[in-house]
């Protein structure tokens, strides 16, 4: 979870075209921000409401599933906790276990 704060964090320090715009924008003091991006506060002591004001689009998925229910919802879960390579590999692999029933569909 660091690192998707992490590159989180530069992606939108850079949309916003600076550190001191997003401590601005945010209301959250530079420093503090520059603590965040550099890792130096652990991602476990800070505050929710900080992190809402960095990333007001944020959402919290409390279950992994995606918004999902059942089994479906398990699955989403399941695969959002894999690594982006190994989600890649999946996609793959199911890609070309059904690869004819697909064509079919696609017929």
């Amino acid at each position: 979870m660091e690192k998707e704060l992490n590159s989180a964090l530069w992606e939108r320090i850079h949309k916003v075209g600076s550190e001191l715009k997003l401590s601005k924008i945010a209301g959250v003091s530079q420093p503090n921000l520059n603590h965040i991006k550099n890792n130096h506060v652990p991602i476990n002591n800070i505050r929710l409401g900080t992190l809402r004001k960095i990333f007001p689009n944020m959402q919290i998925d409390f279950l992994g599933t995606g918004g999902k229910k059942g089994i479906e919802g398990r699955i989403i879960g399941m695969i959002n906790r894999l690594s982006t390579e190994q989600r890649a590999d999946l996609a793959l692999a199911i890609a070309d276990k059904y690869k004819g029933a697909v064509e079919e569909k696609l017929d």
